[in-house]
């Protein structure tokens, strides 16, 4: 029905319940209104099975979106909110559809905690570093061993969103000028983003280890590296760095997290002003508003409380307090 959603491949997905029909066109209604969303295809594959296991019915029901709700219990609840939602809003296109399938309320799920990332120690990073390195060669993913820590290196060192990465092409990094173009991150926008020479001069060892005419600086048999592969590999990192993994975290998504209370805390140990440091780390995280990198601020004062004081000093009645934070910031 068409060929890409995403940067996945809708061939990786086969839709066998009687909701199939429906389920492609809610793919190919979002794909026409220009989401990029990695995970709706995954979502809709699971809600394929999990309604084959119950009635099977061709429509949404109750029973399949209560269903869904017990699904993965260890969740943190923002995210089973965000999985709750996700459903809700192709029950919404269904029932444009044929007009009885069930929508929930979206009251069903309340976010009742507030969200807090898992910030890698300096020591953690260093024994997931030595450990994406070590990573043995195998035969069905003969890339791996170089893909992951690469991978890990972009994350930490620069605060890239995974999909960022994942999605960089040949042509996008620029090993001359240590420049990587980020082509429609969150909120469809597009960034220079100036990488250290360290990471420059790994980005060129690991290059010229892979073919010249690839079209993806992350390849794999099908493409590029999946998301869910990646986390697969961190999973395997983490146990082998006896790094504790529960519903909440750490995710790989916490790297970027990390990466932004790193920078804060080194720039503002070395003297720079943070009325000037975060606005330029704002930019170059590609945050659309002075909020979301406030929230950074909290989580370095968490982390490193002896600077407290002068970021009170600079950000006085500016940095917001509560409320929600954003967990894919």
């Amino acid at each position: 029905m068409f060929a890409e959603f995403g940067g996945i491949t809708m061939k990786q997905f086969t839709f066998t319940s009687q909701l199939a029909p429906i389920i492609w066109k809610y793919l190919e209604s979002r794909q026409n209104e220009g989401y990029t969303s990695v995970h709706c295809g995954y979502y809709m594959q699971e809600l394929d099975c999990l309604s084959k296991e119950l009635s099977d019915a061709p429509v949404v029901t109750k029973e399949l979106i209560d269903a869904w709700d017990l699904l993965k219990p260890y969740l943190s609840n923002r995210s089973k909110i965000v999985r709750h939602n996700a459903i809700r809003a192709f029950a919404k296109f269904a029932y444009t559809q044929d007009g009885i399938s069930y929508v929930p309320d979206t009251s069903k799920l309340k976010n009742s905690s507030t969200f807090t990332p898992h910030i890698f120690t300096v020591e953690e990073i260093r024994r997931l570093l030595y450990a994406a390195d070590n990573l043995p060669v195998r035969n069905n993913a003969p890339t791996r061993h170089l893909v992951i820590p690469a991978v890990i290196r972009l994350l930490y060192c620069c605060g890239f969103r995974i999909g960022e990465v994942l999605r960089l092409r040949v042509k996008d990094v620029d090993l001359d000028t240590g420049i990587i173009t980020v082509h429609n991150g969150k909120g469809g926008k597009d960034r220079l983003v100036p990488v250290h020479n360290s990471v420059i001069e790994y980005l060129r060892s690991y290059s010229a280890q892979l073919p010249d005419e690839r079209e993806w600086f992350f390849p794999s048999a099908c493409g590029h590296y999946s998301i869910k592969t990646i986390y697969d590999n961190f999973r395997e990192l983490l146990f082998a760095c006896n790094i504790p993994h529960t519903g909440n975290g750490p995710r790989v998504h916490d790297f970027r997290h990390t990466f932004a209370v790193h920078t804060l805390e080194k720039q503002l140990s070395d003297g720079y002003d943070p009325m000037v440091i975060v606005p330029r780390l704002a930019a170059y995280l590609g945050h659309k508003s002075y909020r979301e990198t406030c929230w950074y601020i909290h989580l370095t004062v968490a982390s490193f409380p002896e600077l407290s004081q002068k970021l009170d000093r600079a950000f006085v009645g500016i940095i917001p307090v509560g409320g929600e934070t954003d967990e894919e910031n």
